[in-house]
């Protein structure tokens, strides 16, 4: 039997109807965490492997609308369902400081990858728009019969949630929405700015990462998006989403998210909206700015809105226990 199963395949949940095979990405990992955990390592890389080799232990697969997404489902299968949006090019692992505490306090915590981002497979049909991830989730909450649930999102993560809850309203309890704002239509920037994050992304930091010079994504990261500094655990699985996820993804929501409809879509959106939502806002967040993000929250009908002092836009890595504390008052008050 191989390292691979002995270490990680055998402590996978047990199966349920519905499950797909592990996607190639899961096995690579899987496989290179085990065989560096069977080497020599100091104190600190084991442990934070060994953190690793947990979360990837808990791994679940599904196909959605054509494509094998990773997720994972924690906490009590009776709870409220609380699913867990990551950002652009990251991954569910971004919220892993959240799971448990959550499932702890009595919610069934579900954490997915995006198609083409972490450890779901890329989408042959490239459709990595806000309406193609926003059906991966409704296809997510009807094959996992989950019901009404609350939304946490981070980011990107946003705007599919946000789409969901207009859309299909009875699918959405709650929403909490992280590092999220209106974005006002800029002609230049439209234009300028996919080149610019398909260049950084895909032609710079990806191809860093993929050398194990994590530590310069990071100072990027500290230096352009943050206020506070992260432990390197964190770090790595940051910069891991960099190795995974598809470049194709990049571009096509890069571009997407520049286009005039898009972004009116998302105020429009906002008033449609009648469920409890409370999104919270670095205050020092250089790319969803605090101002814009109270705008949004004024077009809804039960919206609330904090600001956070002294953070940027990672707030799950750069303050996770203010998130959880957040998120468990919020939830408990729509109880």
């Amino acid at each position: 039997m191989s390292v691979l199963a002995q270490t990680i395949l055998i402590e996978r949940p047990p199966t349920r109807p519905f499950d797909a095979p592990p996607t190639a990405k899961y096995v690579e990992y899987a496989h290179e965490v085990a065989t560096r955990l069977a080497g020599k390592l100091s104190t600190r890389e084991r442990r934070r492997l060994e953190g690793e080799r947990a979360l990837l232990a808990r791994a679940r697969f599904v196909e959605l609308n054509g494509v094998v997404h990773h997720y994972q489902d924690v906490g009590p299968s009776d709870g409220e369902p609380l699913v867990l949006i990551h950002g652009w090019d990251c991954s569910a692992f971004w919220w892993h400081h959240v799971i448990d505490p959550l499932a702890q306090a009595g919610y069934r915590v579900i954490s997915y990858d995006l198609k083409g981002h972490g450890f779901s497979a890329n989408d042959p049909r490239q459709q990595y728009t806000v309406a193609g991830f926003s059906a991966d989730l409704q296809e997510l909450i009807r094959i996992l019969d989950l019901g009404s649930v609350h939304l946490a999102a981070f980011s990107l993560g946003a705007f599919i949630g946000l789409h969901v809850a207009a859309h299909h309203p009875d699918m959405v309890r709650s929403l909490i929405f992280f590092n999220f704002s209106l974005l006002p239509y800029n002609k230049v920037a439209s234009t300028f700015v996919p080149w610019l994050l398909d260049t950084v992304f895909n032609k710079v930091l990806r191809p860093i990462e993929r050398r194990n010079l994590w530590w310069l994504p990071f100072i990027y990261a500290r230096l352009v998006m943050a206020q506070n500094t992260p432990p390197v655990s964190d770090i790595r699985l940051g910069t891991l989403g960099l190795r995974y996820c598809d470049p194709i993804a990049v571009r096509v929501s890069a571009t997407e998210l520049s286009r005039p409809e898009i972004l009116a879509a998302v105020a429009e959106q906002a008033k449609m909206i009648r469920q409890p939502l409370l999104l919270v806002a670095g205050a020092n967040d250089p790319i969803m700015r605090p101002a814009d993000g109270r705008k949004l929250v004024a077009l809804t009908q039960n919206g609330s809105f904090l600001e956070v002092p002294k953070c940027g836009h990672l707030i799950l890595f750069e303050l996770p226990e203010h998130v959880i504390q957040i998120m468990r008052l919020f939830l408990k008050g729509v109880r």
